[in-house]
């Protein structure tokens, strides 16, 4: 196995390790209506969007295909995700802090938990 082979190995291990620390907490947690638990979350969307250059950067170096297309939207749904958890992080310390419910980060969780699984979709559709 090349270097560059093993290093695509470990990141796409991490990215849908990344996916997982997404979807696996929206899952669980898309029926609670306060005390989210966003740090899996948001750690998942930067391993995510890290991840998901590396593993472009690796087929660029190895001089394989890369669907531009495809990734520029896979990318931009991943950026969506991360600016979603971290404004829901934000606005859920603010809620807290102010002594207020922290429901106002519920929609912001739909959005990154959405996002994440609508971005399976297109990695997995878009052939």
């Amino acid at each position: 196995m090349s270097p560059l082979e093993i290093a695509r190995a470990v990141l796409l291990i991490a990215h849908i390790l990344g996916l997982a620390a997404i979807i696996g907490p929206f899952i669980l947690q898309v029926r609670t209506k306060h005390d989210f638990r966003f740090a899996p979350m948001l750690i998942g969307a930067i391993v995510q969007v890290v991840t998901g250059v590396g593993l472009v950067a690796v087929r660029e170096i190895g001089d394989l295909d890369v669907n531009n297309a495809k990734i520029g939207v896979k990318m931009a749904i991943a950026v969506i995700v991360l600016v979603a958890l971290i404004v829901a992080v934000v606005r859920q310390r603010r809620a807290v802090a102010a002594g207020t419910s922290d429901r106002v980060s519920l929609p912001w969780m739909h959005v990154a938990g959405a996002g994440a699984i609508l971005n399976v979709i297109v990695a997995v559709a878009w052939v």
